[in-house]
């Protein structure tokens, strides 16, 4: 199957950067031995929009080597996968605007389309924001990622046109020897009950930042991965609502948006020392960032991981995930299924 739709869809003798992907996601599902005939279907269908460019095979591939992550069967994870996969891709026919994307960030989303969402998912916020006027509930959203992931950029997309009275953003420098002592207070403190709280990194510093820079304890660390999880409950006894996003990137990418905030008269200030050895760092960071997923990601407040080397894509499937969680009223339903599924994964908890 594959070889034939290789010879239908692909014009050249040399293989190019996208067919280079679709081979190693095959290899990958041949070495997992997930293959079916629903993932056949469902890969080929996806393989046949090569020519519309409509999908970016490198952030596929990525994605399923994440769905590698996830636990319980894996071959229906992988059917769930390229199914929902399958049925967007009808949704993200775009008019041809390729001339209108950044040069310094490409993206498959022309800007238009991208505004567009972008201001219709903006206004759900702000029905978002009534409801939580109306009903005294509670948003935190923790996020998290390496440095120049996007966490910033997203950020701002959600507040851009919510209303400043019922939002609260929170971005904590060095913490104090007191605050060191009192971690948990020291996040507690920063929640606005009845308002959306953005957590522009947040207590999980100490069990990603500080041990891999070496800020922190042995024993700051182990009582923060003890405990951390008992917290977050804490944090939701009232029906409220707790998000954990993580924004993934590749080695590469960092290293090219540290390039550019290093040159620009308005990002400079984003760059610092830190920034320069998280790249040497990076096999460590990993490794302290898998023991985070495997001991936190629980059934109640799992770590959705979105892959953001497209800013534009993670930053509107931030936005979907957290609107289709929370039951406001009025949602429109048709802009908060037009996620790109290949870039979102909801880890679930260790079993």
């Amino acid at each position: 199957m594959f070889m034939y739709l290789c010879n239908k869809y692909f014009k050249i003798m040399e293989l190019s950067e996208n067919e280079k992907y679709i081979q190693s996601i095959n290899k990958i599902l041949d070495v997992s031995n997930v293959k079916s005939k629903k993932i056949d279907f469902y890969l080929s269908e996806i393989i046949a929009h090569y020519d519309e460019h409509l999908v970016d095979f490198k952030l596929l591939e990525r994605g399923v080597r994440k769905v590698l992550l996830k636990k319980g069967n894996k071959k229906k994870n992988f059917e769930s996968f390229f199914c929902n996969i399958w049925e967007s891709l009808e949704k993200r026919k775009f008019d041809d605007d390729t001339d209108d994307i950044d040069v310094d960030e490409p993206s498959i989303l022309p800007k238009k389309i991208y505004r567009r969402e972008l201001f219709l998912l903006q206004v759900e916020l702000l029905k978002l924001q009534e409801w939580l006027k109306s009903t005294g509930k509670t948003v935190s959203i923790v996020f998290e990622g390496r440095d120049s992931a996007g966490k910033g950029s997203t950020i701002k997309k959600f507040i851009e046109n919510m209303n400043p009275r019922y939002y609260n953003t929170i971005a904590l420098g060095i913490p104090t020897e007191d605050e060191r002592k009192f971690w948990w207070d020291r996040y507690r403190s920063k929640i606005h009950r009845a308002k959306i709280n953005l957590f522009d990194r947040s207590w999980y510093n100490r069990g990603l930042v500080e041990p891999v820079m070496g800020y922190g304890t042995e024993q700051e660390y182990n009582d923060f991965m003890n405990n951390v999880n008992d917290f977050e409950k804490s944090l939701v006894n009232n029906g409220d609502y707790l998000f954990k996003l993580w924004f993934s990137i590749d080695k590469d990418t960092q290293k090219n948006r540290f390039s550019v905030r290093k040159k620009s008269p308005l990002k400079y200030w984003k760059y610092s020392v830190n920034d320069e050895k998280m790249q040497d760092k990076w096999e460590e960071f990993t490794k302290y960032k898998e023991k985070l997923f495997d001991q936190t990601s629980t059934s109640e407040h799992p770590w959705v991981i979105l892959d953001s080397n497209d800013k534009k894509i993670s930053g509107l499937n931030a936005i979907r995930y957290v609107l289709q969680n929370i039951p406001y009223g009025n949602k429109n339903e048709e802009i908060l299924n037009r996620e790109f599924p290949e870039a979102v994964l909801v880890l679930g908890p260790k079993n």
